[in-house]
């Protein structure tokens, strides 16, 4: 996650260096700096590089939801003379949707990940033009100062070197310009993880339940603390009954599987492998998540899954529209 926000903030000094180098090409004047935020978000440049990151966050959060599950799988397999490939593709396949799963999610504005990445673009885009009108009537070399202070440190360190131009700004602009965008990719990398984990437990013999784990940093009491004395009273949940991560914005608890004993469940499967019968469960599982990966092209059909679209697919005027009027309702 630390990685994630390092690689926004980097974006957002791109963006603000981009559009500083234009405007010293040209007239230097503060309708030339507006000129060049404008012609910048128009390129989509602010937004093509969200969408790469937030793209890597999924990626990243379903990939770390199934790793340990996946060891732990493939060892046991291991103990026993099982072949680890099919359990792998199976594991495979659950990353593959829990992926999928971030593109085609509509979140409760009605808007797809795509589509939020974008109305975050915007208001940015929005932030950079109010600065700037508040300081027209200014010299614009230090107009344009005051906003790349604003874009690398906040609307604190601008209010201290700039206090006129931010006093004009009042409450207009976020206390920092990529608090949407951090906030976006943590929660997606958070659900996707969340799924991710549960899904894999789904598709382990010897993982079938999940715990909710609050942050270590979890500042107040909310529905986080309920979920995490839920289930069999300390957290512990089957997998299919697990409260879905994250539970709010910025929430930072975690879904971890809960492995069932590791000894008991090699000689569990051992007496599987004598008698199918002994162990209903793992039948199940074996012909649910094993046996249809088994094979040179095992699984081949269900790795079918993909997005449903780019994250890239253009944005049509119309839905520019209609996603500016909803930023302004939510």
């Amino acid at each position: 996650m630390r990685k994630s926000d390092r690689q926004i903030a980097k974006i957002y000094n791109d963006a603000i260096l981009r559009i500083l180098r234009e405007f010293q090409q040209g007239e230097q004047s503060t309708k030339a700096l507006m000129v060049a935020i404008n012609e910048d978000f128009d390129a989509q440049y602010l937004f093509k590089d969200l969408v790469a990151e937030l793209e890597d966050a999924v990626k990243t959060g379903a990939a770390a939801g199934i790793t340990f599950s996946q060891d732990v799988t493939t060892n046991l397999l291991g103990r026993v003379g099982m072949a680890a490939e099919p359990s792998i593709r199976a594991f495979e396949f659950c990353r593959q949707r829990a992926v999928a799963a971030a593109y085609a999610r509509t979140h409760k504005d009605g808007l797809h990940l795509s589509d939020r990445i974008w109305n975050t673009a915007e208001s940015s885009r929005d932030a950079m033009r109010a600065i700037v009108t508040a300081g027209i009537g200014e010299d614009a070399v230090k107009v344009a100062r005051a906003l790349e202070t604003y874009v690398k440190q906040g609307a604190t360190v601008t209010a201290a070197h700039f206090p006129g131009m931010m006093k004009r700004m009042g409450s207009r602009v976020p206390e920092n310009i990529d608090y949407n965008a951090l906030r976006l990719a943590r929660t997606e990398l958070t659900t996707a993880y969340g799924e991710a984990t549960i899904g894999a437990a789904k598709a382990s013999p010897a993982i079938k339940k999940v715990r909710w784990v609050l942050s270590n940093t979890h500042p107040r009491t909310d529905i986080c603390d309920a979920y995490a004395s839920g289930g069999d009273g300390h957290g512990v949940y089957d997998a299919k009954d697990c409260p879905l991560s994250p539970a709010h914005p910025n929430c930072l608890c975690t879904i971890q599987p809960a492995p069932e004993d590791p000894v008991k469940f090699a000689q569990r499967l051992k007496k599987w492998m004598a008698d199918p019968n002994s162990q209903p469960d793992i039948e199940k599982w074996y012909g649910e998540n094993y046996k249809k990966f088994e094979g040179k092209n095992g699984g081949s059909n269900v790795f079918a899954t993909r997005p449903s679209k780019s994250l890239l697919t253009p944005v049509t005027e119309q839905q520019k529209k209609t996603l500016g009027n909803l930023r302004d309702r939510y």
